[in-house]
C-alpha cells in the first residue's frame, strides 16, 4: 500500500509540475478594456424670480436679461424653448393684462455642438388671443450654453392700466434633437 501511495504521489507531483510548466510559457500578454458610462444629461436651470417697479413713463420696462443654463450632451444636439403661459396678467384683476416680449442670444457655449437661434424674439398680443411668446435655440451636437433671456412689459400708454402688480412666467424646455 505504501508503493501505491507513492505512486499516486508521483503520478499527481507530475499532473501539477506539467500544468504549472505549460501556464509560465503559454501567454506573454493581455489587455483589458476600462469602460465608463455617461448618462444622459438634458437639463435647463432657471434663475431666481425678477421684480422691478415702473419707471411711470411710456417706455416699455425691460427686466435686466435673465441667464439660463442649458446642458444637452445628446450626440445629435438639443432644442430649447423658453414660453410665456400668458401675457403680463394683473394679479388682483386678471381682465387687465399687458402684452410680453422676449428676446433670445447665447452668451457662453461649450462643447463641440454649436448653437443657432432659430427664434430670437416674439411677443404675445393679448387683443388678438395670442396668449404665448416663444423664443428658441437649437445645438447640432454636444454642448452647454448659457443664454441671456430678455423679458419686457408693453407699456404702450403708462396710465391706460390700473396700478397693481403685473406677472408672466416663462417656462424653458430642453429635448433631444
Amino acid at each position: 500500500m505504501t508503493s501505491q501511495i507513492r505512486s499516486i504521489v508521483a503520478v499527481l507531483t507530475a499532473v501539477v509540475a506539467c500544468g504549472v510548466a505549460s501556464n509560465a510559457s503559454a501567454q506573454v500578454s493581455d489587455s483589458q478594456k476600462f469602460t465608463v458610462t455617461v448618462p444622459s444629461n438634458l437639463s435647463i436651470t432657471a434663475p431666481v424670480d425678477a421684480a422691478l417697479t415702473h419707471d411711470e413713463s411710456d417706455a416699455n420696462q425691460s427686466f435686466p436679461n435673465q441667464a439660463w443654463t442649458v446642458v444637452g450632451n445628446s450626440l445629435s444636439g438639443v432644442t430649447v424653448s423658453f414660453a410665456t403661459g400668458s401675457p403680463f396678467v394683473h394679479t388682483a384683476d386678471p381682465t387687465y393684462k399687458r402684452d410680453a416680449q422676449l428676446g433670445l442670444a447665447v452668451t457662453t457655449s461649450s462643447g463641440p455642438g454649436a448653437w443657432t437661434v432659430n427664434q430670437a424674439t416674439d411677443v404675445t398680443d393679448y387683443s388678438n388671443s395670442d396668449d404665448i411668446a416663444t423664443v428658441t435655440a437649437s445645438s447640432n451636437g454636444t454642448s452647454s450654453a448659457t443664454f441671456a433671456l430678455a423679458v419686457s412689459f408693453i407699456t404702450d400708454a403708462y396710465g391706460s392700466f390700473p396700478s397693481g402688480d403685473y406677472a408672466t412666467t416663462v417656462t424653458g424646455t430642453v429635448t433631444a434633437n
